[in-house]
């Protein structure tokens, strides 16, 4: 997806650390899973036609499941920063766009 660098590591800045040795533990894994498998459950409700992709407007709905409810102006924000030229956006790109809405609000 158009959501990071292809190839490049997710950065999911907004885990909890409880030690703050930047390690992964089994705790903030737990966290992390649980977060990605969340994600992909709504991913997955929202991508009707099961192509793989959402359109900007089943985004909008997926959003709004995971908690979101943004105006106009920060929707089209999204499409442009993660969605593909044809408005879609893949898992990858998907759970780029909400980590990114974690660490905003």
């Amino acid at each position: 997806g158009s959501g990071g660098t292809p190839g490049a590591p997710l950065s999911l800045t907004p885990l909890p650390q409880k030690d703050g040795n930047g390690k992964l533990g089994l705790v903030e894994f737990n966290v992390l899973w649980n977060r990605i498998r969340n994600y992909l459950s709504i991913f997955r409700k929202f991508d009707l036609d099961k192509s793989g992709s959402i359109s900007a407007y089943e985004l909008r709905l997926a959003l709004e499941a995971a908690g979101y409810r943004l105006n106009k102006r920060l929707h089209e924000l999204l499409i442009t920063r993660y969605a593909e030229p044809d408005l879609a956006l893949d898992f990858d790109s998907f759970v780029c766009c909400l980590v990114r809405l974690e660490t905003m609000f």
